[in-house]
């Protein structure tokens, strides 16, 4: 019997022992499947600065960038630069030296182009300028590359300038704001028409439209400029079909009070920035009366202003001013009586006391007491372009050299020389503009 029970024990223990291996057979035990990794892309979103200068360091943040400095190359043009340190989230990296102020930049990862999703003026870009130099001029690339003469400029600090350009509707005056790395149109004007801007990028602006007869007028130009104007949106219409033009504009900040002078010597001023009343007339070729005419100006307030030409006295053509230098006594006429068959080709005033005439016939006259009595300081190179700084300190423009006084214009030595012709040169605030065609040329004091 005991035999018996342990044979149907075995059978039992055979038979689910068999089950199992069929069982298992049947459904084996399925592989654990690998974890899946989910490989993000890294991204560009934002720059702490769109543009800086040669070594200095500007943040870029995104997302998933690689925190291995290692595994990360940007360029600008090619040039590499050095990268300070790198998070998931921030790349801090020092500007190289390049050759054109707006580079294209490039970052790779672990050798893979990293997706630029930047929306700025640069194209997504950053703008690199040189390293400004210690007393001594430095050259930026000019992106303008105009090669139009310049006829008026106006500098309001190291990074904002304006200048004009062009005879037609097609040109005007230009601006850069962000030190020149770009340029934009800013009113439409011709060269030597008058403009001032305020420290607001509003300002007044001649233009002329169409031909002659029909005349031009002043345009209240709004922040961020006007490329193109129409004759209803001046503030004051040419009063007469001969278009004289105005040669020197100047208003205030808030564009209230204002003065513009004409061509042929006619001043309005305005006291709400709509409104312009006429208070002299210094009848240049009007009839019956010696012909002239206005074509420079500088402008510091309402107070003082001077506009510089040429007039006819008894048929001889002399060097004209016609300035106010104070708050009573009106405006004053002043001819270079010595200095006959020339015209004044540049003023520049650098206080309401100092100031300069340059003449086309390389002469340089100079004032102290705000253009009542002048002295001759200088004959000699014939420079087309000139600016003060102070009453002693001047730069002057020969072909492709710069020229500087340090005694009130009386003698001048070589201080810059370029590759090409330089077209114009202004001062504002220790700092030194001049343009080219391919460079702008600076210089901090």
């Amino acid at each position: 019997m005991k035999n018996k029970i342990l044979a149907i024990a075995l059978l039992q223990f055979l038979f689910a022992l068999n089950a199992c291996s069929s069982d298992s057979g049947d459904s084996p035990t399925p592989t654990p499947e690998p974890p899946v990794i989910v490989v993000k892309t890294a991204k560009i979103s934002s720059y702490s600065k769109n543009a800086g200068e040669t070594g200095e360091t500007i943040s870029i943040t995104g997302e998933n960038f690689s925190e291995k400095v290692s595994d990360i190359k940007i360029t600008f043009d090619g040039v590499n630069a050095t990268i300070v340190y790198a998070t998931a989230t921030e790349i801090k990296v020092v500007l190289p030296q390049t050759e054109k102020v707006l580079p294209k930049m490039a970052i790779t990862m672990a050798d893979k182009q990293i997706s630029n999703e930047v929306k700025n003026s640069y194209n997504g870009n950053i703008g690199i300028l040189p390293k400004p130099a210690a007393d001594a001029w430095f050259t930026i690339e000019n992106t303008k590359k105009s090669s139009l003469e310049i006829g008026r400029t106006q500098m309001i600090s190291d990074k904002v300038m304006y200048y004009s350009i062009g005879q037609d509707i097609s040109e005007g005056v230009y601006r850069t704001l962000d030190g020149g790395i770009s340029w934009s149109l800013w009113a439409t004007s011709q060269y030597n028409f008058g403009f001032y801007v305020t420290k607001n990028d509003e300002g007044l602006c001649y233009t002329l439209y169409g031909d002659q007869s029909s005349g031009g007028g002043l345009n209240k130009i709004p922040a961020g400029g006007k490329a193109y104007g129409t004759p209803n949106a001046y503030v004051w219409k040419e009063i007469n079909s001969g278009s004289p033009g105005i040669s020197s504009v100047y208003v205030d900040d808030n564009l209230q009070k204002g003065t513009i002078v004409s061509q042929r010597g006619d001043v309005y001023v305005t006291s709400n920035g709509a409104d312009f009343t006429q208070v002299y007339d210094a009848n240049l070729n009007d009839a019956n009366y010696d012909g002239g005419f206005i074509n420079k100006s500088a402008e510091i307030d309402n107070n003082h202003i001077w506009v510089a030409g040429q007039k006819t006295i008894k048929s001889i053509n002399y060097p004209f001013i016609l300035f106010k230098n104070n708050e009573t006594d009106g405006w004053k006429e002043h001819y270079l009586q010595n200095e006959a068959n020339a015209r004044v080709s540049e003023v520049s005033f650098a206080d309401v006391s100092n100031g300069f005439v340059l003449l086309n016939n390389a002469t340089i006259y100079k004032t102290v007491n705000g253009g009542d009595t002048w002295t001759k300081v200088y004959t000699g190179e014939k420079f087309t372009k000139f600016t003060f700084k102070d009453a002693n300190a001047g730069w002057a423009i020969l072909e492709n050299k710069i020229y500087k006084t340090i005694d009130g214009g009386v003698t001048w030595t070589l201080d810059y020389t370029n590759n090409q012709n330089i077209k114009s040169i202004g001062y504002k605030n220790n700092i030194l503009w001049a343009i080219s065609t391919d460079k702008i040329i600076k210089r901090y004091l």
